[in-house]
């Protein structure tokens, strides 16, 4: 189940259809899902059924107006009203309440003024204006200028802004406790080793993403906001390291204003919830170590009754159950103070002998499964390089070259498939393992 944030895009298609991949692109970088109509599957109700139940279970609403109004439907719903399609949408986003970021293409010179078409587009242009939401509006000339006021106007999503409250006042979401798992998961096939024989998971953004939090590209691009460095997160990322970047922050802004960007991140207007991996994690692993900043893991456990620990680098712990251990490297924004952002935090951690020997005495010759983790910085390879003679698994999101030398460094076997898939096949084959036994 995923709880991304879930943005309806409308607009004409016939002039826009850049503009919109633009969006799209943007939304997807951001880890946002984004709703659109060339990506709708039919089921069986009308076009304009499908729509409305899109717009009904999206938190925010974009609009793209190019220099034609659009196609005003002679038969059906909407019928006789003389509203395009994707003035219908709007207006029925603005009916539920559902906040709208409205983007109007610049008109040129010799854009149409005079046809009917062209005014329709123009009252629609002053009515959106009208509304609340109005001071939202802005204007832009190309495509990838559109992309970049998205990308900076849901960033302010992250940061509590006028937008982020407004989300949160006119869409609560009545999310359950817990996401249940689903059963049509796509098995994968793991290795004989690892199932049985008390594995570690060592966990990366991969499991959390899913969720709907933010990744380290989304990180990475709110500091570079802050920043002003003008950059897309996977543009920043190629430049520049993730810990340098924050570094750069905490210098201009400060170490309390580093925490609370890191920590206001996480706390996504949508809310969120454990996915079906956190959920099968908890319950076929006795050890887990992530690198993770939320407490998704510790959540999971809570709500599956199963009694945990959670062990920082810094001393902080959490808990006093024994059925699980979860090791937190890199903090977690249930502690601020622990949170490892920068390279001198990370230095810091590496010098904690004590710390690192709890993990490798846990570890020890156990199985290690590395689930959503890139192995790219020094703690992660630490957590690797301590571990005992125990055989160890990297999960893949698909056939990469690249990972066959990550696997080779560490010793590691492979699969491939998703977080979720993986650990729920882990769960299942754990449970069918342990009826054998029994």
């Amino acid at each position: 189940m995923s709880t991304r944030l879930r943005v309806f895009v409308s607009s004409t298609m016939k002039d826009l259809g850049d503009a919109r991949r633009a969006v799209v692109s943007r939304l997807n970088a951001l880890n946002l899902e984004p709703v659109n109509a060339e990506r709708m599957h039919p089921d069986g109700g009308t076009s304009w059924e499908v729509l409305r139940a899109e717009i009904d279970s999206s938190h925010l609403f974009i609009l793209i107006s190019g220099e034609i109004y659009g196609w005003i439907p002679d038969s059906g719903p909407g019928a006789g009203e003389g509203r395009s399609v994707t003035h219908m949408e709007v207006m029925h986003a603005h009916s539920i309440g559902l906040p709208i970021l409205p983007f109007f293409k610049r008109l040129t010179y010799d854009s149409p003024r005079d046809t009917a078409d062209a005014k329709a587009r123009d009252n629609f242009r002053r009515e959106i204006a009208d509304w609340g939401t109005g001071r939202f509006r802005q204007e832009f000339e190309w495509s990838d200028d559109l992309g970049r006021s998205v990308a900076d106007s849901l960033l302010d999503l992250f940061q509590g802004s006028v937008l982020r409250e407004l989300t949160a006042r006119t869409r609560p979401q009545n999310l359950p406790s817990i996401a249940l798992p689903k059963a049509d998961f796509s098995h994968i096939s793991i290795p004989a080793g690892f199932v049985g024989h008390d594995a570690v998971l060592f966990a990366g953004a991969g499991v959390s993403a899913p969720a709907g939090l933010p990744t380290a590209a989304v990180m990475i691009e709110l500091f570079g906001a802050r920043l002003s460095l003008g950059a897309g997160g996977d543009q920043l990322l190629a430049r520049h390291r993730f810990a340098d970047v924050a570094a750069a922050l905490q210098l201009r802004f400060g170490r309390r204003e580093l925490e609370r960007t890191v920590v206001q991140a996480f706390d996504v207007v949508q809310g969120v919830v454990p996915t079906p991996g956190h959920l099968a994690a908890v319950s076929s692993f006795r050890h887990i170590v992530t690198t993770n900043y939320d407490d998704l893991f510790e959540r999971a456990a809570t709500e599956a009754g199963i009694s945990h620990t959670v062990v920082h680098s810094n001393g902080v712990t959490r808990g006093d159950g024994t059925s699980l251990i979860i090791f937190q490297v890199d903090g977690s924004i249930a502690s601020p103070g622990s949170l490892i952002i920068t390279e001198d935090d990370a230095a810091r951690t590496r010098t904690n002998g004590r710390y690192w020997d709890t993990i490798a005495d846990a570890i020890s010759d156990r199985p290690v499964v590395v689930v959503g983790h890139s192995l790219r910085d020094e703690n992660a390879w630490k957590v690797l390089t301590r571990r005992g003679n125990g055989k160890g698994l990297y999960l893949s999101l698909t056939p990469d070259p690249m990972d066959d030398i990550i696997r080779g460094r560490f010793g590691l076997l492979g699969c491939v498939g998703t977080a979720n898939d993986f650990l729920l096949t882990f769960q299942k084959e754990t449970r069918q393992t342990s009826a054998t036994s029994t």
